[in-house]
């Protein structure tokens, strides 16, 4: 019997477990179901894991069932007391408790739908869940697709190939560039990250038909003191080929 699922509180015990159901004067074995809802409806949700547990501790420990038929019991029960409470006289005067005790039910039953190892809930909701599940991996695989499509469109099939052992001086004409300055004097080109620049070299050129990785590209671009780099590779005179200048 399904009261036998669960831990009731012993006849006089002053100081019983806070998950033990009944009251004082004795267990209501009879009623043990109801009154295992009547603490479910006082208790947050944070505590449904520790709630659930102790009672199958106590159903396993006396070989009343297994985990399995404990979950099922369980469902069955919350499943018909929500049904039950449905089914009450909307204008009555414990309209405005019964919607809260399903609301409570329904948070409960979110709980068991996430340990149901077993699918041993209706066969019905298991596949609408499953195929809600499906649906939702299927509409964020559309996205991701979309995505990349979107991305494609801004690959190179060929990238342009740097005369070897020149790729100081593109760079040089990209600092000089970052330099630039318009007749309202403000910046032809704004970015506060210089990661960026190194990132357009290594995605967009090569270098005597190598790839250019990201970290020797942005070796170029660190600070420094007057003309000469704190730290990174140096670009020398005879590498400096070209001068850009403005047009008066």
């Amino acid at each position: 019997m399904i009261v036998d699922f669960f831990k009731t509180r012993e006849r006089f015990d002053f100081f019983p477990h806070p998950y033990d159901i009944g009251n004082l004067f004795g267990p209501w074995k009879r009623n043990a179901d109801s009154h295992f809802l009547l603490k479910l409806y006082k208790l947050d949700a944070g505590k449904y894991a520790e709630y659930y547990a102790y009672h199958l501790n106590h159903t396993i420990k006396n070989r009343v069932a297994g985990e399995e038929e404990f979950f099922r019991q369980l469902w069955h029960l919350t499943e018909t007391r929500i049904s039950y409470l449905q089914s009450k006289n909307p204008h009555g005067s414990d309209h405005e408790q019964n919607l809260i005790r399903i609301e409570k039910l329904k948070q409960f039953q979110g709980f068991l739908n996430g340990i149901d190892k077993w699918n041993a809930r209706p066969a019905a909701l298991v596949i609408e869940e499953k195929d809600l599940i499906i649906q939702k991996h299927l509409n964020e695989i559309g996205k991701l697709k979309q995505q990349v499509a979107e991305l494609t469109q801004y690959e190179v099939k060929q990238k342009i190939s740097i005369e070897d052992e020149h790729l100081p001086t593109l760079v040089d004409l990209l600092q000089q560039m970052r330099n630039l300055k318009l007749p309202s004097g403000r910046l032809l080109l704004r970015c506060d990250h210089k990661i960026t620049y190194a990132k357009i070299i290594a995605k967009f050129f090569s270098h005597g038909e190598k790839d250019i990785p990201v970290e020797t590209a942005r070796n170029y671009f660190v600070e420094k003191e007057g003309d000469i780099p704190t730290k990174g590779t140096f670009i020398y005179p005879a590498q400096q080929l070209f001068k850009i200048v403005s047009i008066k």
